[in-house]
């Protein structure tokens, strides 16, 4: 619905792949017949099903959202002023707010600037339900790549970069659900994953001679992604390898200290330390400012 009530004068295409299931989407997708493109078979999973999806896309600008994010209002205005403006750009992303369960936002995550590979490894992940893709951008990279299905749609958009930088714009377009069980929170193949985007960019024969890390920025991401996702699916996890790289800590770069140094804590001793103190030593994004947040839930009424 997020889609179907934007206030965009152009055509929008709205595809909807769904895997098969047994509730009652398909009755709710039966609804919208006459508005969406749409099937419900079983897929080979999350890069399946938004291939199959891309391949009746025809729109000049191409966005994937998954079932349980939605955008906020005025989205695809701002998505296309921003194009008008950074018509170099090969993609658009805007900002995101993130809900819990109980559709309380968690925080709130933008950036403002080009979108380098080097930015995407290093500064901000473009969240892909705010994220804007040129279809001739995409035609030219391709579609999503299975062996790395964990961090498919960052992998899309680290490719994207090296051919043409994205641009990230403040705006905030899209929420993000978050849920305790989602591949986000709880899969190991996360730190494998990215590292494998790496480095099959690197060795290939046209990402690698645009891009390339030095031998100090691999040091410091590969160690920052292996303790950070790790703590995302255990503290326990986390401790362990976190420990052994504290006696080299001075060696590394400060956001890779934060995350070893946050992993180290007992977590009956970040109970007693100030706030301020154990969020400086967690990764990630900004929490919620004290500026009105806008209606959410626009959408459903």
């Amino acid at each position: 619905m997020s889609i179907l009530r934007q206030d965009y004068p152009g055509k929008v295409q709205v595809i909807v792949s769904d895997g098969g299931s047994t509730d009652s989407t398909v009755d709710v997708l039966r609804k919208y017949d006459n508005q969406i493109t749409w099937w419900s078979a079983r897929d080979e999973g999350y890069v399946d099903a938004v291939t199959k999806g891309l391949a009746k896309a025809t729109g000049d600008v191409i966005a994937i959202q998954s079932s349980d994010d939605y955008y906020l209002p005025h989205a695809f205005r701002h998505m296309a002023a921003g194009f008008e403006q950074h018509p170099e750009a090969g993609f658009i992303s805007g900002g995101e707010y993130a809900i819990d369960l109980d559709n309380q936002v968690t925080y709130a995550n933008s950036f403002t600037g080009p979108i380098t590979p080097h930015s995407i490894l290093f500064q901000f992940i473009p969240p892909q339900h705010a994220t804007f893709v040129r279809r001739d951008m995409l035609d030219r990279v391709g579609a999503m790549r299975r062996e790395v299905d964990m961090c498919a749609d960052i992998d899309l958009w680290y490719r994207l970069a090296h051919h043409s930088a994205g641009q990230s714009i403040p705006t905030m377009l899209a929420v993000y659900q978050l849920h305790p069980e989602q591949r986000t929170s709880t899969s190991p193949k996360w730190y494998p994953n990215l590292v494998k985007m790496v480095e099959s960019c690197e060795a290939d024969a046209v990402y690698g001679q645009r891009f390339h890390l030095t031998n100090v920025e691999r040091r410091n991401l590969y160690a920052y992604w292996e303790v950070n996702w790790a703590g995302k699916i255990d503290a326990a996890i986390a401790r362990p390898l976190a420990m052994r790289k504290l006696p080299r800590l001075l060696s590394y770069s400060p956001r890779t200290r934060r995350v070893i140094l946050g992993a180290t804590i007992n977590p009956l001793i970040k109970k007693l330390l100030p706030g301020s103190m154990v969020k400086r030593l967690q990764p990630g994004v900004d929490s919620v400012s004290n500026a009105p947040l806008p209606d959410l839930d626009w959408w459903s009424k």
